[in-house]
């Protein structure tokens, strides 16, 4: 009886350890060398560009930032994020890996894909795509969270970090002056500067991607991640 009873327990034990999801490994691309897309002619480097967004856009790539020559781009795609940087001329385009997270053996497909619908692109007849518009005029106006009671800098540090962790924003760099912290939400990408002191914690606006603000450098969605982030400090210090 125990016997038996032993062999169902493990059984049951297999199919669980079956059923569990397998997690998807990040690839290491620290050592990668980028990848070089020699384009079969020369063409005008605004026609590589205008080829490269257009891929872009049809495999569901973003620009996270550009520079003369340069595009960064990022691709989330069932639980993966991947972030390629993209230097262009008119006779190549080099890209080289910079993340891969849960990408696994999709990393390469993906890349690959982006790379096949840019030679596409360039086969056709290209329409230039105007540059990226240009930064926010009007930033928004810094954002206080004012504790109840004065904190002590360790304190008030740590607060900080459980508040940005609850919202799934990412600690970019820490010093005396405070802590720039970037959120990578489908709806953009923001990134902001939070200055503290035992009173109150200030959140600045540093840049953003894909977020529309109107000409008093307001945003739906940004004032709505700030008062989570507000709350979340608040309820932080009281712990």
């Amino acid at each position: 009886m125990f016997g038996r009873l032993a062999s169902v327990v493990a059984v049951l034990a297999v199919l669980t350890l079956g059923c569990g999801k397998k997690a998807v490994p990040d690839v290491d691309l620290s050592t990668a060398e980028p990848r070089v897309l020699l384009l079969p002619e020369q063409h005008d480097p605004a026609e590589v560009r205008a080829a490269i967004i257009g891929a872009m856009q049809s495999r569901g790539w973003v620009a996270e930032a550009e520079n003369p020559a340069n595009i960064v781009a990022r691709l989330s795609h069932k639980g993966a994020t991947i972030r390629v940087d993209l230097t262009y001329a008119g006779d190549r385009v080099t890209v080289k890996g910079l993340q891969a997270d849960n990408a696994g053996k999709g990393y390469e497909k993906w890349v690959g894909n982006l790379e096949s619908s840019i030679r596409d692109a360039l086969k056709r007849a290209v329409v230039v795509v105007p540059a990226a518009p240009p930064p926010v005029a009007v930033k928004p106006a810094p954002t206080m969270a004012v504790f109840e009671t004065k904190q002590k800098p360790d304190a008030v540090k740590v607060a900080l970090q459980r508040a940005l962790s609850q919202h799934s924003w990412v600690i970019e760099s820490e010093d005396a002056g405070g802590i720039v912290a970037r959120l990578n939400h489908r709806k953009g990408l923001v990134r902001v500067r939070i200055a503290y002191d035992a009173a109150q914690a200030t959140i600045s606006y540093v840049d953003s991607q894909e977020l529309s603000f109107d000409g008093g450098g307001r945003s739906d969605e940004y004032e709505k991640w700030m008062r989570n982030l507000v709350d979340s400090i608040r309820g932080n210090t009281r712990i």
